[in-house]
C-alpha cells in the first residue's frame, strides 16, 4: 500500500522552540514542515504540535507516551519527532556569579535515553538536537556551554540507540547569520519567524527526514 496516499500522523514533542513561541505565523517549524509535505511533496499528513513552553526533559518523560498513543492508529503510519534541551540548560537559580541548571546533566541524559529508547520501540523516531541561544551576555554564553555538553551526550545516545540525530546546535551556535540574527529579532531564546524557517529548511534537507517522507 502507498503510505503517502493514506497519510502519516506526525507527533512533535518538545518545548517552546517546538511550539513556536515568537512565531508570527504560529506553529513553528513543525507546521512549516507539514505545509511543505502537503504543498510541495503532495503527501497527506497530519501534524500534532505537542510542544509545551518551559518544559524540561523530566516533565516530557512523564507525558509524551500517553499523548503519542492517543494519536496512533493502525490505519496510518506514525512518526515521532523530539527536540529538547534548552530548558534543562537554563538557570534554575542565580546566586551572584553562580548558577545551576534546571536539570542536572546526568538526569537530562537519563531522561533523554528513556524517552528516545521507548519511542523507537513504538514508531519511527527522529531526534532534532537543541538550538543555541543568543551569543550575548555571560548568562546566555553559559547556557550555550551547557547545551554544547548536552548536545554531545544526546548525539552519543542517539548513536547507541540507532536513532537519527540532527545536530542543530553546532550549526546555530557557529553561524551568526541567519539564526543569531533571528534570535536578536526575537527574545534571545526564541527566534522570529525567519528562525523557524531556518530550522524547517535544515530538517527538510536532512537525509533521515527525506528517507521517511520523501522516498518512494
Amino acid at each position: 500500500m502507498n503510505t503517502s496516499a493514506i497519510g502519516h500522523r506526525v507527533c512533535f514533542f518538545g518545548d517552546s522552540l517546538v511550539n513556536g513561541v515568537r512565531d508570527g505565523e504560529k506553529g513553528g517549524w513543525p507546521m512549516r514542515l507539514g505545509r511543505r509535505l502537503l504543498a510541495d511533496a503532495g503527501r497527506e499528513i497530519t501534524i500534532y504540535n505537542l510542544g509545551i513552553r518551559a518544559e524540561t526533559t523530566t516533565a516530557l518523560k512523564d507525558r509524551w507516551q500517553r499523548e503519542a498513543e492517543l494519536r496512533m492508529v493502525t490505519e496510518f503510519p506514525s512518526v515521532l519527532v523530539f527536540s529538547f534541551g534548552v530548558n534543562d540548560a537554563r538557570h534554575a537559580e542565580e546566586r551572584g556569579e553562580e548558577t545551576t541548571m534546571q536539570v542536572a546533566p546526568g538526569l537530562s541524559a537519563a531522561n533523554a535515553h528513556a524517552i528516545i529508547s521507548m519511542s523507537a520501540k513504538l514508531a519511527p523516531t527522529l531526534w532534532v538536537g537543541p538550538q543555541a541561544v543568543i551569543n550575548g551576555s555571560k548568562s546566555s554564553r553559559t547556557i550555550n556551554e551547557r547545551l554544547e555538553g548536552l548536545n554531545q551526550i544526546f548525539s552519543e545516545t542517539a548513536v547507541s540507540l540507532d536513532v537519527p540525530y540532527l545536530d542543530l546546535f553546532s550549526i546555530t551556535c557557529r553561524e551568526d547569520d541567519p539564526w543569531q540574527r533571528a534570535l536578536r529579532r526575537g527574545d534571545g531564546y526564541h527566534p522570529d519567524g525567519g528562525g523557524y524557517d531556518r530550522v524547517a529548511d535544515l530538517i527538510w534537507d536532512w537525509s533521515a527526514w527525506r528517507d521517511i517522507f520523501l522516498s518512494g
